[in-house]
């Protein structure tokens, strides 16, 4: 039955009983009930569009992208590349005021394998995030490792240099979005911290061919694709925001089983310990990030790659609303007597709070591939 049906006899009913009592037409009636008919028609309408509106308030949109020009003289060879890094859309939904939906999709290097193309086509986000209560939330999905600095948030207005942190490439695998359950929690103080429970790494077995990278953390993300999870990884981490302007942060990560297996084979367990600060007084900002892996077996001790580890110390200063330059010096060693290092400076003019271009010169040493030349970016996020 149409909701509007009691409604409409009521009025019939009622209009008959004033007919009967005050010698009404039967025209007049019938105008009547049209009339009545008509601004139920009319409110039915706004209710449904009110309905509709609200429903869509709940979707939010969102996003990122930048383009990027590498012109590098590596070892004597010039090398000029053009590359559309990323396209991003977050996608949300509220289903109330506790309970919400966080998702990222992204389209890597424009085109993907299958289409004459090298890119990717990857759901770096996928998570519920639940109220527990008023300082503290649980998130269950596809979420991001609370390690580092820009890997939680990476859009490019929020870090200097057309391409992002190196130690935060290698050392830490940005972006490192993983399986899993986190509980955060913050205080009044300043204090919060993160607990994660998650798909571990899988590095290469060595034995399966000649061309595999045993031991290479970056390519050992499983990135929640039929992950194996024969042992799960833990990460805490614990920050500090209490003073202005400063930022202090310590995580850990432990995995008992690099190779996922039910039976160790080639990898055994791996720990990462690091840590990071931000200091910014006035228009000045200096940033500092360490890193190590520390990875259990001989097998691991052999190939020169048990301890992985790496920092880098930036110094920026906006100069003006629209305008910051910054200097960066980056040192990581991925392998036993290979210490790399690069140098970063430039500058980052934003034509608009969320529409940035970028330029940068950088200098790196043989072990880091001695790769040196300018960048040029472009960056957006909405």
């Amino acid at each position: 039955m149409n909701k509007k049906t009691p409604l409409l006899l009521s009025v019939i009913l009622a209009n008959a009983a004033y007919a009967a009592d005050d010698q009404v037409s039967v025209e007049q009636l019938q105008q009547q009930i049209q009339e009545l008919n008509s601004r139920l028609e009319i409110l039915a309408d706004a209710v449904e569009e009110k309905g509709q509106s609200e429903a869509t308030s709940k979707v939010h949109f969102g996003g990122y992208g930048e383009l990027n020009y590498n012109h590098l003289d590596v070892d004597g060879e010039d090398q000029r590349n053009l590359d559309f890094r990323r396209w991003v859309l977050f996608v949300g939904y509220e289903f109330s005021d506790r309970i919400r939906l966080h998702s990222e999709f992204e389209v890597e290097h424009t085109v993907v394998p299958g289409s004459d193309g090298d890119g990717a086509v990857e759901l770096e986000q996928a998570y519920i995030e639940m109220d527990l209560n008023d300082n503290s939330q649980l998130k269950t999905g596809i979420v991001l490792t609370p390690v580092g600095l820009i890997n939680e948030t990476h859009e490019p207005v929020y870090y200097y240099g057309t391409e992002r942190p190196v130690i935060e490439t290698t050392v830490i695998p940005t972006t490192w979005y993983v399986g899993g359950v986190m509980f955060s929690q913050n205080f009044a103080s300043g204090i919060s911290y993160d607990l994660l429970l998650s798909e571990g790494l899988k590095t290469e077995d060595p034995t399966t061919s000649a061309d595999a990278e045993p031991f290479n953390i970056k390519a050992g993300k499983q990135k929640t694709s039929n992950a194996d999870v024969f042992d799960l990884a833990t990460t805490a981490r614990i920050k500090y925001t209490g003073v202005p302007g400063l930022e202090l942060a310590a995580y850990a990560q432990y995995q008992p089983d690099l190779d996922q297996s039910a039976e160790t084979s080639y990898a055994e367990s791996a720990t990462l310990l690091g840590g990071h600060f931000v200091y910014a007084v006035a228009d000045v900002t200096v940033k500092g990030l360490y890193a190590r892996w520390d990875l259990e077996g001989d097998d691991a001790k052999d190939a020169g790659k048990d301890v992985q580890d790496g920092g880098y110390l930036e110094v920026s200063w906006k100069a003006m609303d629209q305008l910051g330059v910054f200097v960066r010096q980056s040192n990581w060693s991925l392998e036993k007597d290979v210490d790399a290092a690069q140098t970063d400076f430039g500058l980052s003019y934003f034509v608009h709070p969320d529409v940035v271009f970028k330029a940068d010169y950088q200098l790196q040493n043989d072990d880091a591939g001695n790769a040196d030349g300018f960048n040029l970016g472009m960056g957006y996020q909405f």
